[in-house]
């Protein structure tokens, strides 16, 4: 494969088996397993550059099935268009291996919408919703950080149900703080 113009071998990655899709500014330690997937190169408020750059919109992770054992994806649904959200959670599902953890972190839109609709000038809810477009992190990533898409847990637990995930429970991972948290994990049997 090749990355940011160097070829990339799988054997570069042999003990690298955690994947973090659509990494952003969340990039995790190799030396942890981790390797970093995004659209961006690097994003500016991050620390360094993913690993793989990679577009959800092909539908495709260039990795072989069940290579890893974890998978966390951080708003990835939110900034790709519906159409795209089988085909990735199947994918995800392939490059799984059995018994693998699953971890995936979305905005909750009924509780963004009713914020919004409590308030429609508040920023942190029209955001949520809508995505930053490039008012945090620069006008040259305005089209990766808008919202394409929106889950409830039910849509959400339907679509990685559907995939072949199980055993999916939500949890509350982050502060009070950040008040629009979905975040649901999951199994590969």
């Amino acid at each position: 494969m090749v990355i940011a113009g160097q070829t990339i071998t799988y054997a570069d990655f042999a003990k690298r088996r955690r994947a973090n899709l659509a990494s952003g500014t969340d990039i995790r330690a190799a030396d942890d397993g981790w390797v970093n997937f995004d659209i961006v190169e690097k994003w500016p408020r991050a620390d360094r550059g993913c690993d793989v750059l990679w577009d959800a919109r092909t539908n495709h992770i260039p990795f072989p099935d069940k290579w890893f054992t974890e998978i966390v994806a951080g708003y990835l649904f939110l900034h790709v268009p519906y159409q795209h959200h089988e085909p990735l959670a199947r994918e995800m599902f392939r490059v799984m291996a059995p018994g693998g953890r699953l971890e995936v972190g979305e905005v909750d839109m009924p509780v963004a919408m009713q914020r919004w609709m409590a308030n429609p000038y508040e920023e942190s809810a029209r955001d949520m919703i809508w995505g930053e477009q490039g008012h945090l992190h620069g006008a040259e990533f305005a089209d990766f950080d808008k919202h394409c898409a929106g889950h409830s847990e039910a849509t959400l637990r339907k679509l990685l149900t559907d995939a072949g995930f199980c055993d999916l429970r939500r949890y509350k991972q982050h502060s009070d703080v950040v008040w629009y948290e979905m975040s649901i994990e999951g199994w590969k049997p």
